[in-house]
């Protein structure tokens, strides 16, 4: 896969799991960066399923 696909993958799953969380009410902070940490994660690996975080991070290098 190329940087640039990898690149909006993961650009898109930032903006959905920000739309996601921001569109309910959180009783603390560190429930919603969690549970934006949660959805970010899960599409990452939905959408990449063959890709390991080391792979992931060095696409941004």
């Amino acid at each position: 896969m190329h940087k640039q696909d990898i690149q909006t993958i993961v650009s898109a799953a930032r903006e959905t799991a920000d739309s996601i969380v921001g569109a309910r009410e959180w009783k603390t902070a560190e429930d919603a960066s969690a549970m934006h940490d949660v959805i970010f994660w899960d599409m990452l690996a939905k959408r990449l399923p063959n890709t390991n975080i080391v792979d992931l991070l060095s696409a941004f290098d």
